[in-house]
């Protein structure tokens, strides 16, 4: 069997196995580690649906993203690649578009507030 196989039925059962350690641990059991629920429970918690059983910023998420960084860094495969002044067209969009301020300005409080950070002094 080619390495890539290998690495490819590593993979699976590394996620799998997480899926049953995130059960075990509390997940719900129909969840395990299922992406789309985790992305349905942080549109919830930044304000994009009002069930209020699913609104809860889920670390896993946020431990996917910051590996999948580190991972692009350690590989020398990241290369960020912005358009002309992306902080003028965010500004502008806050600007234009009070909702989208809102939204960001809860996106904020509510990662801030998974990690422990207060920004109220």
């Amino acid at each position: 069997m080619k390495k890539e196989n290998w690495l490819v039925i590593i993979a699976g059962v590394l996620v799998g196995v997480a899926a049953l350690v995130l059960t075990k641990l509390g997940n719900p059991a129909n969840m395990g580690f299922c992406i789309a629920c985790f992305e349905r429970d942080i549109a919830g918690a930044v304000g994009m649906h009002s069930a209020a059983k699913v609104q809860y910023v889920r670390p896993e998420i946020i431990g996917l993203v910051l590996g999948a960084f580190i991972m692009a860094l350690a590989g020398k495969e990241f290369r960020p690649q912005a358009g002309s002044s992306p902080a003028t067209r965010v500004t502008r969009y806050s600007v234009s578009s009070p909702s989208l301020a809102r939204k960001l300005a809860k996106t904020r409080r509510a990662v801030a507030r998974s990690v422990g950070i207060s920004f109220t002094g």
